[in-house]
């Protein structure tokens, strides 16, 4: 089955369609699942809301031990230094230090089961000492069916191509803690366990606002894999926009007057090549180049550009030196990294450099 790519990231499409479409009532089925298991389901809207639910539900008044393990701490928590005392998760691993809660993303929701998948986390060992464990879950990274996740699974590999499958875990339920008996005689056991708590918190951060827009909610096909900032050659002289996050910044209202879709890419298409569920990228950003405003100082520039983009035949025809030099000042004189790559670019503009697995 796997010997087929495209056929591969054709069901993984057809799975992130499935899902995206009639995203509400699979949320609320998830939600009636997972409360069914003893597990508290909060719905949350914004970072803001975010950090103040879970400060809210710490058991202290002061000094409430955290760890996180998710990609990004918002900088609200820092803000608390009396209220939060933040334990580094290489620490806890160690078992150089406890906490009593722990905040950590997920990667998928399942809402067959209404299990939650957690996917090469350095806390997977430390549940059992916690008190409160937080699962942060975006509401688009759900999978209808538990076997549509054996081809998510497959698709989303690391750089160097190891497989996700080696450290998976999925929480069906809530798990216990151990706990250490203060009083025993010698004939009775020295430890005991309880439930702990746990919050399942259903992140909504602007994606109802991109589900509302026909197009660009294929955007929220996104399995986290990377992929497309590997080859993107403006992520890697900038190191600022991956090519989704260059489209999901722009979503915001109050980002679409700035210039950074155009000093962010290229359209070379090779986020469109390596894409394991099929996003077309270069569409989603020419779709959002012509709806610029058109009070913005630069729209003439920009759909000049857009232009000249959407011929990538006539691009690739700027061979001659002194022309490309003068095209690449043109569009490029302010960023100076994008630039220097596309100025010592000698062949075709759109030279596909990409790592697909087979």
């Amino acid at each position: 089955m796997h010997n087929d790519l495209q056929f591969l990231k054709t069901r993984a499409n057809l799975i992130r369609f499935s899902y995206i479409e009639e995203m509400e009532k699979h949320l609320l089925a998830f939600e009636s699942r997972v409360s069914s298991k003893n597990i508290k389901v909060r719905w949350i809207n914004s970072a803001d809301e975010l950090v103040g639910f879970i400060c809210k539900s710490m058991s202290k008044n002061s000094y409430n031990k955290v760890c996180f393990d998710i990609s990004e701490i918002y900088d609200d928590f820092f803000e608390k230094k009396n209220f939060i005392k933040l334990i580094d998760i290489d620490v806890l691993e160690k078992n150089n230090d406890t906490a009593e809660n722990l905040v950590i993303q997920a990667d998928f929701g399942v809402v067959e089961n209404g299990g939650v998948v957690l996917i090469n986390k350095l806390s997977k060992n430390c549940f059992n000492n916690l008190e409160k464990l937080f699962i942060v879950l975006n509401i688009n990274d759900l999978v209808v069916r538990q076997n549509d996740l054996e081809i998510l699974l497959h698709l989303r590999k690391d750089a160097d191509n190891v497989s996700y499958f080696d450290d998976i875990k999925i929480i069906s339920a809530s798990p216990s803690r151990i706990i250490a008996k203060k009083f025993q005689s010698s004939d009775e056991d020295s430890y005991t366990s309880e439930k702990m708590e746990v919050f399942v918190l259903l992140y909504n951060n602007g994606i109802t606002e991109i589900l509302e827009d026909n197009l660009l909610r294929e955007t929220l096909y996104c399995i986290n894999c990377g992929r497309c900032k590997e080859v993107c050659p403006v992520y890697r002289q900038t190191g600022g926009f991956s090519p989704i996050d260059l489209i999901k910044y722009h979503c915001k209202e109050e980002n679409k007057r700035a210039p950074k879709l155009f000093e962010n890419t290229t359209l070379c298409g090779n986020c469109n090549e390596i894409c394991p569920v099929l996003i077309s990228f270069t569409q989603l950003i020419t779709h959002q180049m012509q709806n610029l405003p058109r009070r913005s100082s630069n729209h003439e520039k920009n759909i000049d550009l857009f232009r000249v983009f959407s011929k990538r035949s006539k691009m690739n025809k700027i061979n001659s030196r002194f022309r490309r030099y003068f095209f690449v000042k043109k569009y490029y004189g302010k960023n100076k990294k994008l630039a220097n790559y596309l100025s010592k670019c000698k062949g075709d503009f759109f030279n596909i450099m990409q790592k697909e697995t087979h």
